[in-house]
């Protein structure tokens, strides 16, 4: 049996509530075949155990491995030419990106959020695929890289059946277009999607295939219904009902922007999640990224309901969707994780750095005004990333039972040249901590990085392989699609600037001019 000891300045086990979580000094943790079977003080442990290697020098401090539950792609959408634009005329641009392998793009992504101590990610798949691979080939390949990497995944396939380039009529929307464009738009639109039974069948096999039969339990397999406005009623309950008998988690989009909250308004007489609500599909498995533009109604429903908020900041903030009443929804006791949603603040999937934003970004004015603690931020990248990932009970915490997902910190660059000896670890790693900072990152037992080197696969090989294939000149088809984007763009531009945007009351005050 393969067995470690794992060491650290502080131990970080757990969170233990808004303001505290539990730290063992010169502590350490011992697992065995990826199962933590013990965890200490270091010399009570070291004497306790015989182990086939000690792992960390003291120094680090040794913390759960890190959750990023609600993700994409590779390659960030800047890298592939989009400029941050408000999100409905933003997707159009991103119909002009080059094709990427699935395999070496999601590893790629793989390799930069292990980098930042993410040892496990939610994988939002949007079935973007080149051509002559089928649909089952792109989440097989996207499968695969998270395997070879060694990452925990939980995986889902993007999926929607209506108003695909406006929140409204395709057809009413094309009518008013050129024709032509309106032609090269119906010939794309004809090709793009999947029957909802195609979807089905096609989610039943990747559970049957990965799912339940993953000897390692690093996957779990998810369903995506894309957002409100993409799905049709019909949709939504058929998904909904094939989760219930596979006992299979759900994650979807969720009033991200103001007009998703509008659409819901004008089509059904309530917010989308309130339709949701109505049709009877929320419940504890099922986990919505973003929740921006939550009415106060919305947040009641969420904390009756006992489904989880999927928080994107940077996201937010990079697409001009807002900023989400986190502390609202902490208050109300809906449980709230932490995703990357493709790229971060600085581009770079650095999880550390995400978790400081989320952290600084709802700090309301005022002496007594809301704020998150170190300790909340860290319970929302892990246990309750845990949960919306479907992992939870397994990972999230470093406990005995649980399984060995952790990750080392080096201290060195954050206590450098000066940190009060009485600053919390935890603190000192929300403060001042960057993904640079994580020196060894190990998942269920298995070492994935140390010492800043990945492990599994060469990231050398890697990066050279995947710039090698985007530096040949585009295919023909590739070509095509960029001036197709920019002729689609302003007329998407000009549908949303007929939607004059509803005034409300914020739920933060953030300042105001008299």
């Amino acid at each position: 049996m393969a067995t470690s000891l794992v060491r650290g300045k502080y131990v970080v086990t757990g969170v233990v509530d808004d303001n505290a979580s539990d730290v063992t000094a010169d502590g350490a943790v011992v697992q065995r075949d990826g199962e933590i079977v013990d965890v200490g003080r270091y010399q009570d442990l070291a004497a306790r155990h015989s182990v086939d290697e000690v792992i960390g020098d003291g120094r680090q401090v040794l913390m759960p491995g890190l959750i990023n539950a609600h993700h994409h792609g590779g390659l960030t959408p800047f890298q592939m030419g989009s400029l941050d634009l408000a999100l409905e005329p933003w997707i159009v641009t991103r119909m002009a990106h080059r094709d990427v392998d699935t395999y070496l793009d999601t590893l790629y992504c793989a390799i930069q959020m292990i980098e930042s101590g993410i040892t496990t990610v939610m994988h939002n798949h949007t079935g973007r695929r080149a051509p002559g691979e089928s649909t089952m080939d792109s989440c097989t390949q996207a499968l695969k890289a998270y395997r070879d990497s060694g990452m925990r995944v939980a995986f889902s396939l993007f999926h929607r059946d209506q108003n695909q380039l406006v929140y409204g009529e395709e057809r009413d929307f094309l009518a008013a277009l050129p024709p032509e464009l309106a032609s090269k738009l119906g010939d794309r639109l004809g090709g793009l999607g999947m029957s909802t039974d195609e979807y089905l069948a096609l989610f039943v096999e990747l559970y049957e295939r990965y799912g339940r039969n993953d000897p390692q339990g690093l996957v779990r397999i998810l369903l995506s219904p894309a957002n409100v406005q993409w799905c049709s009623d019909a949709l939504l309950m058929a998904i909904k009902e094939t989760a219930g008998s596979h006992d299979a988690g759900i994650h979807l989009h969720l009033q991200e922007t103001i007009y998703q909250l509008m659409y819901g308004l004008r089509r059904f007489g309530k917010t989308p999640l309130g339709h949701l609500d109505e049709l009877g599909f929320l419940g504890p498995e099922v986990s919505f990224a973003h929740g921006v533009w939550l009415e106060e109604s919305d947040i009641d429903i969420l904390a009756a309901s006992g489904s989880l908020v999927c928080h994107n900041a940077s996201s937010n903030l990079r697409l001009k969707s807002g900023v989400a009443p986190i502390n609202k929804l902490v208050a109300s006791g809906v449980p709230v994780a932490i995703g990357i949603d493709e790229a971060g603040i600085n581009d770079d999937n650095d999880m550390l750095q995400e978790m400081r934003l989320v952290q600084k970004l709802h700090r309301e004015p005022g002496v007594d005004g809301p704020c998150l603690t170190s300790h909340q931020v860290l319970r929302m990248a892990t246990v309750n990333g845990a949960e919306a990932s479907r992992f939870g009970g397994q990972v999230g915490a470093i406990e005995p039972g649980m399984r060995a997902d952790m990750i080392l910190v080096n201290l060195d660059r954050i206590a450098e040249p000066y940190l009060d000896p009485g600053t919390d670890p935890v603190d000192a790693v929300l403060y001042r901590g960057r993904g640079l900072d994580v020196d060894t990152v190990i998942v269920n037992g298995e070492v994935v990085m140390r010492d800043r080197r990945i492990t599994m696969v060469s990231k050398d090989d890697v990066y050279a392989e995947l710039g090698a294939q985007l530096a040949r000149d585009p295919a023909p088809h590739e070509a095509a699609r960029r001036p197709l984007s920019k002729e689609l763009y302003p007329h998407v531009h000009r549908f949303y600037q007929r939607w004059p945007l509803e005034p409300g009351q914020p739920h933060y005050l953030y300042n105001r001019a008299r």
